[in-house]
């Protein structure tokens, strides 16, 4: 329960990040670009409003014990974006915040039994109800980030740093595709691998550096290479 009272308290904490970051747009920012090549900033916020909603069903699933996925099919989830994209800032941001006070109060209603129930990541993965905190924590301080409206990785509390590097970093162990990493963290001293060491030497940086990397974020520019006149690896897409 300690574990989940932490997911909880920084699931609030990024969706006050969002919305700051919201609250600074206009009605002439409807179509600006975002971090993310492929999405403006109303599709971003339609996404994270969308996101919000589906984690309500598996929170429903736990509560019923009945099937709801996320979502419809992938092609019903681009289609909810693709459709909200259109409404108005102002429309966005509003539902932005009911969307994220059902998921909250949906997230705070489950009992002990449900959070442990097993239902299903959109990826088909199966996860205990309560992760679906941390899913949206990923979602609303990752996607703070990809407003571009200043708000960075140094706002991220140390703790969500190395939770976000333990994932990130989990992740790639497991594919095939990854290169070799050895990542030592200049603020933390903490150090992450996947896979033998390789002869590159360990890459070092501040944590919100090193995840800014990891998931795509930056070019990767302000980090540092233990073995001089090397490249940073090219990486796969984390998601």
């Amino acid at each position: 329960m300690q574990l989940f009272d932490r997911y909880m308290e920084w699931m609030e904490g990024g969706t006050s990040l969002f919305s700051e970051g919201i609250s600074t747009l206009g009605s002439g920012d409807h179509d600006r670009k975002t971090l993310l090549p492929d999405w403006n900033v109303a599709q971003l916020i339609a996404h994270v409003n969308s996101n919000a909603r589906a984690l309500v069903n598996l929170t429903f699933w736990a509560r019923t014990g009945v099937e709801r996925p996320m979502y419809e099919s992938n092609d019903q989830r681009v289609t909810d974006i693709d459709e909200g994209a259109k409404q108005s800032l102002e429309y966005l941001k509003q539902d932005f915040n009911i969307s994220s006070g059902e998921l909250a109060s949906s997230m705070r209603s489950l009992t002990l039994k449900e959070l442990d129930f097993k239902v299903k990541s959109a990826r088909g993965r199966v996860i205990p109800a309560s992760e679906a905190a941390w899913i949206r924590i990923r979602e609303v301080w990752i996607h703070a980030v990809d407003l571009a409206v200043g708000i960075s990785f140094s706002r991220f509390p140390q703790l969500l740093l190395e939770a976000l590097l333990d994932d990130v970093i989990g992740a790639y162990a497991l594919r095939r595709d990854t290169p070799p990493l050895e990542l030592v963290a200049a603020d933390t001293q903490k150090t992450w691998r996947t896979g033998q060491s390789g002869s590159r030497g360990p890459i070092g940086g501040t944590e919100s550096e090193l995840l800014a990397w990891l998931i795509g974020r930056s070019t990767g520019e302000t980090l540092r290479l233990g073995m001089p006149g090397n490249e940073l690896p090219n990486l796969p897409p984390w998601l």
